[in-house]
């Protein structure tokens, strides 16, 4: 039939498998990602490689997520998440963890490699964790005689 009744519905199937159909998320070039952060609602990056890989740099702001998915508690409210990951990583995992609690799943194309090449900042050996995260980090000052009950990395 040439009138698109039927177009519509096989560009959506199509679309969704691009997107990667609940295997992987949908890529995110290096450039689009560095706009996308200087933006005033830029996404939740969440760095999936691994404690030592996060430490050695990551994109600024990325959060240390630790590498299984099962570990990370979505906090419930949505909105666009960005994973690093390395070539090993489980992201069929990430995704079916993070869209179920109903956020926008997207991968850094080409992971920190594709980022170092784009000469994009790096951020070193801090470590950040967004409370409702496992582990959470009772940041220093906000404890009983003003000792951390754990230290930032």
């Amino acid at each position: 039939m040439a009138d698109g009744r039927f177009l519509a519905p096989l560009l959506l199937v199509l679309v969704v498998a691009a997107a990667g159909g609940g295997e992987r998320p949908p890529p995110l070039a290096p450039g689009a990602l560095a706009e996308w952060l200087a933006q005033a609602d830029p996404p939740l990056v969440l760095d999936v490689r691994g404690g030592e890989a996060y430490r050695a740099g990551t994109v600024p702001g990325a959060l240390d997520a630790g590498r299984d998915a099962a570990g990370f508690t979505p906090d419930g409210r949505g909105g666009a998440v960005v994973l690093i990951a390395g070539a090993s990583d489980a992201l069929p995992g990430w995704q079916a963890r993070l869209a179920a609690a109903g956020h926008e799943v997207y991968r850094l194309q080409g992971g920190m490699d594709a980022w170092r090449e784009a000469g994009l900042p790096l951020e070193f050996g801090t470590r950040y964790v967004r409370p409702g995260t496992v582990p959470f980090v009772i940041p220093r000052g906000l404890c009983e005689m003003n000792e951390p009950a754990q230290v930032f990395e």
